[in-house]
């Protein structure tokens, strides 16, 4: 679901604010780190932490086939993907984006609520 315009020209508004040096050395790290370190998915996995991955169907925010495969192989990840939302889906899809932070902050408190089983050996 696209941006309404009025929301749209607020956002760019925003934007034009910043520092475009900032902002190019901060993108330029960021695919530095990238280049350093490529998908996150395996590392997420095995972290062995309870995990949300939510991106938008659209735009340039979403994950690989291969990514998708390594996170779901992972019990404790869900991926969620937003038909039709972009990378701008907080503002896109505002209420679904509670939703889904709100039944992940419930699911966190459920977790902790279970007992833990610990594993000794000998």
């Amino acid at each position: 679901m696209p941006l309404p315009p009025a929301r749209g020209e607020t956002l760019a508004a925003e934007f034009r604010k910043n520092d475009p040096h900032v902002i190019r050395r901060g993108v330029r790290s960021y695919f530095q780190y990238l280049d350093r370190h490529g998908s996150v998915a395996s590392r997420l996995r095995d972290a062995g932490v309870p995990a949300w991955v939510v991106h938008g169907e659209r735009g340039d925010g979403g994950i690989t086939e291969d990514e998708r495969r390594t996170l779901e192989a992972s019990p404790r990840i869900r991926v969620i993907t937003i038909p039709g939302a972009s990378y701008f889906m907080p503002n896109e899809e505002p209420a679904l984006v509670a939703k889904l932070l709100l039944e992940a902050l419930d699911q966190v408190e459920s977790d902790q609520q279970q007992p833990r089983v610990e594993h000794r050996e000998g």
